[in-house]
């Protein structure tokens, strides 16, 4: 079973950051997989982590087994040419 984690900001105004994070969860739903969502605006380390690991600040971001996967886009390019679920093996 993969560790999965998707960093979050309940504090952006941004209307594509808030879509893109509702759209990432509801995708890992969808596809039965479980996963530990981190509030990047109320834990500075986990934030600190996360740029550390993906070099980027942009969210939301997907880590499986701590390797960064990408943002709702890059998901959702995957789950367009079947290789979503690959992640997860």
């Amino acid at each position: 079973m993969s560790n999965v984690a998707v960093y979050t900001s309940s504090a952006t105004g941004m209307l594509k950051i808030k879509k893109d994070q509702q759209a990432l969860k509801t995708l890992l739903e969808a596809k039965g997989i479980k996963y530990i969502e981190y509030d990047v605006a109320s834990d500075q380390e986990k934030r600190e982590h996360m740029k550390k690991v993906s070099g980027k600040t942009e969210l939301p971001q997907l880590f499986v087994n701590d390797k960064f996967v990408g943002n709702y886009d890059d998901c959702q390019a995957l789950e367009e040419v079947d290789q979503f679920m690959a992640l997860f093996n």
